[in-house]
């Protein structure tokens, strides 16, 4: 027997944490609260380098049983191996769908909190610009090809 079950169980239980946290990453973003935001990507990090390592330790035990290639390891070879065997590797197969199935949520929910991040990044570069007296109208080219914006006389800042 392969002992991945364990790497398996765990790696569930780290989505499930993961997809908790981005949740509260989304409400951190709706109170635009930066400290909880920071603490937030934090905890994200410890949780993703865990299940690196995971994966490191996964791979390195399906190489050993001669399932992965070491050369070019793949999550399809070690699919196609588990299609292949009995009925006794039924509890790997559930676990490896139920944290597939984890997996896509999470990125869904990375996606989400990405747009609303860009979004409220915009916002704020807007308001910035305009607290300035810069208008994306009121832009020209730099020597180099970029463009510069141009301040006005009549910012929110000398009113």
């Amino acid at each position: 027997m392969i002992p991945v079950v364990p790497i398996f169980q765990r790696n569930k239980e780290i989505l499930h944490q993961l997809s908790s946290i981005l949740d509260e990453e989304r409400t951190a973003y709706g109170k635009l609260n930066s400290e909880v935001i920071i603490e937030i990507a934090k905890k994200k990090q410890i949780l993703l380098d865990e299940m690196n390592q995971l994966n490191d330790k996964r791979t390195k035990i399906l190489i050993k049983f001669g399932i992965f290639d070491k050369k070019a390891p793949s999550e399809e070879a070690f699919k196609h191996w588990l299609g292949l065997q009995d009925s006794s590797l039924d509890n790997v197969r559930l676990l490896m769908q139920e944290c597939e199935t984890l997996l896509k949520a999470c990125k869904i929910k990375n996606n989400t909190n990405a747009r609303v991040l860009n979004t409220l990044q915009k916002r704020n570069k807007s308001l910035y610009e305009l607290l300035q007296g810069h208008s994306s109208k009121n832009k020209v080219y730099t020597a180099k090809g970029s463009t510069h914006p141009i301040s006005s006389k009549h910012t929110l800042g000398r009113a």
